[in-house]
């Protein structure tokens, strides 16, 4: 199995629960000393993990790591894509290289990833793509528009090829989680919503192993409020202007 993301994060500690339930997992970030140092951990338990060493927005890095996953497995029975960034503020602020970075890692790395590892899932008839999302892909995000789109992006992605693959043998889900601080998500936004991390990773692990699909969000409290989104959307649209005003930024989900 391959997870993307994984020198941090929800990437790290869903590696190491994969691990620790017997997968053999590739591990792939641009950090290889962080990525070399966790396999050490994962074989130190008694794991089997490889790192390699990929920036998910160049498609040399990702066919390189299809092709080592291919060579020393020859098959991928799920695919993690992970790796994400947040959003950089307030969409008039905010540098449009910047923009094109978010929008690179956080929805065409997972297209790209999954049009690249699908090939060997197909061969098979089987496997899982497990895209983490957000409850950003849920809900609007005033403060963080671009990161809000790209993780509509991935529900909507997933869901849509959940049905295209699922007479094939594969499943795909989309996670998505609520504020949960990370390295590369401070923790802001209401603190009787943050998960802690690890919740979201043993999510991430129970997903497969429960094969759940197409869709499941964290916390569920606020995964019920995507049917008040849709039923009653005049006071849905003040509730989410006020905790704007409130908490600043929505930005800092983790995915």
């Amino acid at each position: 199995m391959v997870v993307t993301g994984a020198s941090s994060g929800f990437g790290e500690l869903a590696a190491l629960r994969f691990a620790r339930a017997g997968a053999r997992v590739v591990i792939a970030a641009r950090r290889l000393d962080r990525l070399e140092a966790l396999a050490e951990r994962i074989a130190s338990a008694g794991g089997s993990a490889l790192p390699v060493r990929c920036d998910v927005t160049e498609l040399e890095d990702l066919t390189g790591l299809r092709d080592r996953v291919s060579e020393a497995f020859e098959r991928c029975d799920v695919l993690v894509n992970n790796a994400g960034i947040r959003g950089g503020g307030p969409f008039e602020t905010v540098d449009i290289g910047y923009l094109d970075r978010v929008i690179d890692v956080n929805l065409r790395a997972v297209v790209l990833g999954t049009k690249l590892f699908l090939p060997m899932m197909l061969e098979r008839r089987r496997g899982h793509i497990v895209n983490i999302a957000s409850l950003a892909g849920r809900f609007a995000t005033p403060g963080a528009a671009v990161y809000g789109a790209t993780k509509h992006g991935v529900v909507a992605f997933s869901e849509a090829l959940y049905h295209e693959l699922k007479p094939e043998g594969i499943l795909v889900t989309s996670v998505n989680p609520g504020f949960s601080p990370t390295e590369g998500f401070p923790a802001t936004g209401p603190s009787f919503i943050r998960l802690d991390p690890d919740d979201v990773a043993k999510l991430i692990v129970d997903v497969v192993r429960k094969g759940t699909a197409p869709e499941i969000s964290i916390p569920r409290s606020l995964a019920a409020l995507q049917a008040f989104r849709v039923l009653i959307p005049p006071l849905y649209r003040w509730g989410v202007g006020t905790m704007s005003r409130r908490h600043g930024s929505t930005g800092s989900t983790e995915g």
